[in-house]
C-alpha cells in the first residue's frame, strides 16, 4: 500500500543491504533502473541536517524561511522523540522509508537537552532493532542526558534488540509498554547469504581476484569457510556482550546473569514485566499524561519517579500513588501559581531571618553594660522599621520639638507693653526678673532635641 515513487525511495534505502542491483517494474517496457539511481533518489528525498556546532547552538530550521523550529513536538514540558522501524546509523532527522537514523535521534536528544522549555524527554518506540554501528554511542549520550533531564520510554508495540537498547536508557522506573508489546531480544545477529549454488544452476561462474587470502571473506558468491565463520561468530559474541553490559548498567533491576539467561528471547505481557524489561503497562496516552504530571509538580527527580495508579511491579503486585494523572492537558500547577509560591516562601524566609537578627542585636546590647538602646530605637527594631524611615522619624520629631519649644517660649514671654521704658531687661541688682522668654528657652535647651544653642 504505497505509491510507486515512494517504493523507489524505500528500495534506494534498503536495496543495497538486500543485494538488490536494479529495479524492473512488471508490465512496463524499458531498461532496469540501477540501484545507484534509486540511491540518489532516496538521498534527494532525505531530510538533511545542519552540522551541529554544540548543544547551545544547535537548531532545526524551516528550509523555506530559515526560521528556527523545534525538531520535535513538545507537550507540557515533554519533548516527544519517535523511534520507528529499522534503526540505521544515518537516515536523517526524522523517521523515513520505514527507518530511523541514530544521527537524527542524537540531534533531537541534544537539542532537547539544551532546550530550556523541555523538562524531560519521551522516547516513543516501535522498532524491531537495526544496525549496531553508532547504537551504543547514541545510548551513551542518552545516559548522560538523563542525569540532567528525566527520560521516559514508551513502547508502542515492539522494542527489540537495538530498539530495546534505546529503551533501556530511560530513567530507572520510566519504561512503560502497551499490553502485549514484544520486547527484549537482547543479542546480536549477522546474516551471510550463500548464492553460489544458485549461480551454479544459472550457469554463472564468479571468479574473485583478491590482493590477500582473506579479502573475500564473507562473499555471498562462495560458501563460508570454517575459520571465517569462527571469526564472525566471535565478532557477534563481542557485540552481544557489549549490548548486555549496556542494558545491565542502564537498568539496575536486571542483572547481567539474568539478561544472559534470557538468551535473546522476545517477551510479552507478564513475562516482560517479570523479566524486568518494562516497569508497567500503560497505553501511550496514559503514559504521556503521567510523565507530564511528574514533570510539572509530581515530585520527581531525574533518577526516580512515583508509579501510576494500577501499575504492576516486576513481582506482579499492585501499586498506587496519591497523585492521579491529570484529567486534561492542563499542568497540575500553573506557572503563576509556582511563581507565587516561590515569592511567598522567599518573603517568609526573609522575615524570619530579619526577626532573628533583631533579637540577636537586642540580646547583645542587653549583655553589654556600656551599650544602651533607646526606647524609640527598640520599638523601631521590633516593628521592622527601615533605617531610612527611622531617620525620617527622628528629623520629624526634632522639627516638632523645635516648634513646641518656640511656642512655649512665646507663651512664657513678657508682653511688649509690659516691658520697662527703653525695652532693656534689668538685672537682679535692679530688682527686675529679666526676660522670661529667654529664661524659658534656657530651661528647655538640652532637653528638647533640635532646640538651637545660644548663639
Amino acid at each position: 500500500m504505497i505509491t510507486p515513487e515512494k517504493a523507489q525511495i524505500v528500495l534506494g534505502v534498503i536495496g543495497p543491504r538486500l543485494n538488490v542491483g536494479s529495479l524492473i517494474v512488471a508490465g512496463q517496457d524499458g531498461p532496469a533502473v540501477p540501484i545507484g539511481t534509486l540511491q540518489q533518489l532516496a538521498a534527494t528525498a532525505r531530510v538533511d541536517m545542519e552540522t551541529m556546532p554544540g548543544d547551545d547552538d544547535i537548531a532545526a530550521r524551516d528550509w523555506n524561511t530559515g526560521q528556527i523550529v523545534d525538531p520535535y513536538e513538545t507537550w507540557n514540558g515533554a519533548a516527544i522523540i519517535p523511534v520507528r522501524g529499522t534503526l540505521m546509523a544515518e537516515n536523517g532527522l526524522n523517521p523515513a522509508s520505514g527507518a530511523t537514523g541514530y544521527d537524527g535521534l542524537l540531534y533531537k536528544a541534544r537539542y532537547a537537552h539544551a532546550d530550556p522549555k523541555v523538562k524531560g524527554l519521551v522516547i516513543d518506540v516501535d522498532s524491531p532493532g537495526g544496525e549496531v554501528v553508532d547504537m551504543l554511542e547514541f545510548c551513551q549520550q542518552l545516559i548522560a542526558i538523563r542525569e540532567d533531564k528525566p527520560i521516559r520510554a514508551i513502547i508502542r508495540g515492539c522494542a527489540a534488540s537495538a530498539g530495546y537498547a534505546i529503551v533501556s536508557c530511560a530513567t530507572p522506573g520510566q519504561v512503560t509498554a502497551a499490553p502485549y508489546s514484544m520486547v527484549g531480544s537482547i543479542g546480536a545477529i549477522m546474516m551471510h547469504a550463500d548464492w553460489s549454488k544458485n549461480l551454479e544452476q544459472e550457469g554463472i561462474a564468479v571468479t574473485l581476484i583478491t590482493s590477500a587470502p582473506h579479502k573475500a571473506d564473507g562473499s555471498p558468491v562462495m560458501p563460508l569457510a570454517a575459520d571465517v565463520l569462527e571469526r564472525l561468530q566471535a565478532a557477534v559474541d563481542a557485540c552481544a556482550a557489549s549490548f548486555i553490559d549496556h542494558v545491565a548498567a542502564a537498568r539496575p533491576v536486571m542483572s547481567r546473569d539474568a539478561i544472559v539467561a534470557q538468551e535473546a528471547r522476545f517477551y510479552s505481557g507478564e513475562d516482560a514485566l517479570s523479566q524486568g524489561l518494562v516497569d508497567k503497562f500503560m497505553n501511550w496516552d496514559e503514559s504521556l499524561r503521567e510523565f507530564a504530571q511528574q514533570l510539572n509538580g509530581g515530585g520527581m527527580n531525574s533518577r526516580s519517579a512515583p508509579t501510576a495508579p494500577g501499575a504492576r511491579s516486576t513481582k506482579g503486585t499492585t501499586m498506587s500513588t496519591p497523585n492521579p494523572a491529570p484529567a486534561d492537558d492542563t499542568p497540575v500547577h500553573t506557572q503563576a501559581q509556582l511563581d507565587a509560591a516561590v515569592a511567598s516562601a522567599s518573603a517568609n524566609a526573609t522575615a524570619a531571618a530579619t526577626t532573628a537578627e533583631r533579637e540577636r542585636i537586642s540580646a547583645l546590647a542587653e549583655l553589654d553594660s556600656d551599650s544602651t538602646i533607646s526606647a524609640s530605637l527598640s520599638k523601631a527594631m521590633t516593628e521592622g522599621t527601615s533605617a531610612g524611615d527611622y531617620a525620617i522619624g527622628l528629623a520629624q520629631a526634632a522639627k516638632a520639638a523645635t516648634a513646641t519649644a518656640l511656642e512655649a517660649a512665646k507663651t512664657d514671654a513678657i508682653k511688649t507693653d509690659a516691658l520697662p521704658s527703653g525695652g532693656a531687661a534689668r538685672g537682679a541688682g535692679t530688682g527686675d526678673k529679666g526676660n522670661r522668654g529667654e529664661a524659658a528657652v534656657a530651661r528647655f535647651r538640652g532637653k528638647i532635641p533640635g532646640l538651637p544653642a545660644r548663639g
